[in-house]
């Protein structure tokens, strides 16, 4: 019995000196980074946060822009506005240009279609971009923008720059209807000037 004691004694005054060295250790650690001018940061204080406009009132502010600018209804273009922030911020574009295009494309009618067969406020052409988006239902407006931010999003990564991302947009990559692409472009860029004459 008496040597069971002494064994199991030895196991806990062995482990014993390995936490004391692991103290030990840390400590040194923490002082030797302490010293060397590094800053300790306990990781239990919360990051700092941003201090960002709630939801509704970005909606709210966008929508009203897009109101006064487009002579869109008040409550047709706080819906939109919502629709064009999320897409916008998910493809990383600018919403003002977003607004414009779908402005240019449709004034922002949520069931128009062209005559060849491009649909919603966004004008897509579902049996090109629907499978690309992964819609099903490009007729739900909501859908359709996203998915004409997301064909502008890629646009603009194929090109390279905006500019060639519109005219693409309009006309096709690989079309030779120069002029049309540019009246397509400046008819952006004056709503996208009327959008960001109003204050935010």
């Amino acid at each position: 019995m008496r040597e069971i004691w002494d064994q199991l004694s030895n196991i806990i005054k062995l482990q014993a000196c390995c936490v004391v060295v692991m103290l030990t250790a840390a400590v040194a650690v923490a002082n030797l980074g302490a010293h060397q001018g590094y800053e300790r940061i306990a990781f239990a204080i919360p990051a700092a946060t941003h201090s960002r406009e709630p939801w509704s009132r970005q909606v709210e502010a966008f929508g009203t822009r897009v109101s006064q600018a487009f002579g869109v209804r008040p409550l047709t273009a706080r819906e939109f506005a919502s629709w064009i922030l999320e897409a916008a911020a998910r493809q990383d574009l600018d919403p003002e240009l977003l607004a414009s295009l779908v402005h240019t494309e449709s004034t922002f009618r949520k069931q128009v279609r062209s005559h060849v067969g491009a649909i919603g406020p966004a004008q897509v052409r579902p049996e090109i971009w629907s499978q690309f988006c992964g819609s099903s239902n490009l007729l739900d407006p909501a859908e359709n923008i996203y998915c004409g931010a997301q064909v502008l999003s890629h646009l603009r990564e194929r090109c390279g720059d905006e500019l060639c991302a519109l005219k693409a947009y309009n006309i096709g990559l690989y079309s030779d209807q120069i002029h049309a692409g540019r009246r397509y472009v400046a008819k952006i860029d004056r709503a996208r000037e009327q959008l960001r004459s109003l204050p935010l």
